[in-house]
């Protein structure tokens, strides 16, 4: 797709955790804390810990489609049981 003089416009590859964390890894927009979970996230920059590593932000947030988007709505959390047979317990 072509805009005014012919630039190409390409969209944001959402699948590439670094679009995530140009916002995401800044103090403010950090990810939330659930003492009740295991943390997935490096509390350093936001990157996945251990067995989450290979991941990208969507493969969790499988709700998210736009770069733009909304950082909390109601229905838009994190579903474990997407992949696990049981909800993670923190150790």
């Amino acid at each position: 797709m072509t805009l005014g003089f012919g630039a190409p416009v390409f969209a944001e590859d959402l699948s590439d955790n670094e679009v995530c964390l140009d916002c995401h890894a800044d103090a403010e927009r950090e990810p939330p804390s659930d003492p009740t979970r295991p943390q997935v996230h490096n509390p350093a920059g936001g990157f996945f810990v251990e067995d989450h590593a290979d991941f990208s932000c969507i493969d969790c947030h499988d709700y998210i489609e736009d770069l733009e988007h909304e950082e909390t709505a109601p229905g838009n959390e994190v579903d474990c049981l997407n992949c696990h047979d049981e909800v993670p317990v923190k150790e």
